[in-house]
């Protein structure tokens, strides 16, 4: 049985449902579209409440403390609870959670909205991640590919709306309440489907998760999920990769203020680079699920890892605005091709623990990688702590990819033709 999304069908295991792999798809889209609503209508909502900057900044820790604690307990569920739960309350709390946001009358009520969505955002992705990939195991890369496309589609919507409601002159405060009875229509959805439960879509031996779970205690069970990942050398790998492209990454929270500081672009070109810079990244990742077809991971990483060791010193160094535009193009499209690759195999390795992996890379990502650049850039300045830590995160993962990653023929020879 196949499943069309964009460009040709790929393989789908007949033991999931058609509705439940185009329901996963919605997963990361869902979560993009609502929460960029939110943040871009954010200088609204702080107008409209009377927020102070402290205010602003309490709200998104308390996101992120509330999803820093629930992700890796989430992930770890994933393995041994029915996944229809999982995904059904992280839509259906995303979408409360943002019509909280646009009900709220008082601080107090945004400060629990933004909790809720750290408790329902990484249940939804996480979970549907796994779906995902284990429905399509011939090419997990590509299928991530698409979902990938569709997240950045989210990311793209969500300002769109917020735009087109406001010229409109319409109530920001109702976008935000039918964005969010979308994410609860979503998640009733969700609960009405059926998915595979943790080892009915892969080949498990009989001491899986689930049967582990049931034999013994919860706590048990995720010590040795966990294990088995620890024992797995081939998920230390990816997961590697996957901290390695955290490193990497970081600088670009810091993207808009070097712009602007060092590259000498007003505000209205920052914010159509940021634009340019999506739409490419778009582009990137429909082009690397027809790219996997013909070539393996391993050789995809490594060109572009090459490709973006040359061109991040040319975008921090050729001066001019459109230096930046012209470089931005390929090293954007390069760039995206990283994080569907190393996170969907990292969900695939032979441990078969997707959840278990989700909790370890949880709790990797609590590393404060964009203090320590901070920190960096206050001591060397801001160009050459993102040039150095751009250049030196790609250079590791292109080492370990060619040193450690295992040959083609072993690593996505199901994804090359």
């Amino acid at each position: 049985m196949t499943f069309r999304l964009l460009g040709e069908p790929i393989e789908r295991d007949p033991n999931v449902p058609r509705r439940a792999t185009r329901l996963a798809f919605l997963g990361r889209f869902t979560d993009e579209l609502l929460f960029g609503a939110t943040d871009v209508l954010m200088p609204t909502i702080r107008a409209t409440l009377g927020l102070s900057y402290a205010q602003v900044g309490l709200l998104h820790l308390a996101l992120d403390y509330v999803a820093a604690a629930i992700e890796p307990i989430s992930g770890l569920l994933i393995d041994v609870w029915d996944r229809r739960w999982l995904l059904a309350w992280g839509a259906a709390g995303v979408g409360l959670s943002t019509v909280m946001v646009g009900l709220a009358p008082t601080f107090l009520v945004l400060l629990l909205a933004f909790a809720v969505y750290g408790l329902a955002s990484g249940p939804l992705a996480h979970t549907a991640d796994v779906v995902l990939v284990q429905a399509h195991p011939s090419a997990p890369g590509r299928v991530f590919a698409r979902a990938t496309a569709l997240d950045t589609t989210g990311a793209l919507f969500g300002p769109a709306f917020v735009a087109a409601w406001l010229w409109a002159g319409l109530d920001w405060r109702w976008l935000l309440v039918g964005l969010g009875t979308w994410g609860v229509v979503y998640g009733v959805l969700l609960a009405t489907t059926r998915f595979p439960r943790p080892g009915e879509a892969t080949e498990a031996d009989e001491s899986g998760s689930e049967a582990s779970a049931a034999s013994g205690g919860l706590l048990r069970t995720f010590a040795e999920n966990l294990r088995a990942v620890a024992a797995d050398r081939a998920a230390r790998i990816w997961l590697l990769l996957l901290f390695v492209h955290g490193i990497a990454e970081a600088p670009m929270v810091f993207r808009a203020i070097w712009l602007v500081d060092e590259g000498g672009m007003s505000q209205v070109q920052v914010g159509l680079y940021v634009m340019f810079e999506t739409a490419i990244s778009l582009v990137g990742v429909l082009y690397l699920d027809r790219w996997l077809k013909r070539a393996a991971p391993r050789r995809v990483m490594i060109t572009c890892a090459m490709g973006l060791l040359l061109l991040y010193p040319a975008w921090y160094l050729v001066p001019g605005t459109w230096a930046r535009f012209a470089i931005g193009a390929p090293l954007g499209f390069l760039f995206a091709a990283f994080w569907p690759i190393v996170r969907s195999a990292a969900l695939t390795t032979e441990s078969s623990r997707p959840g278990a992996v989700t909790a370890v890379s949880s709790v990797m990502g609590l590393v404060p990688l964009a203090l320590g650049v901070a920190l960096l850039a206050e001591t060397v300045g801001l160009t050459a702590a993102l040039l150095g830590t751009q250049v030196a995160g790609i250079a590791v993962l292109l080492l370990v990819v060619w040193r450690w990653l295992p040959a083609p023929s072993v690593v996505g020879a199901t994804e090359a033709s």
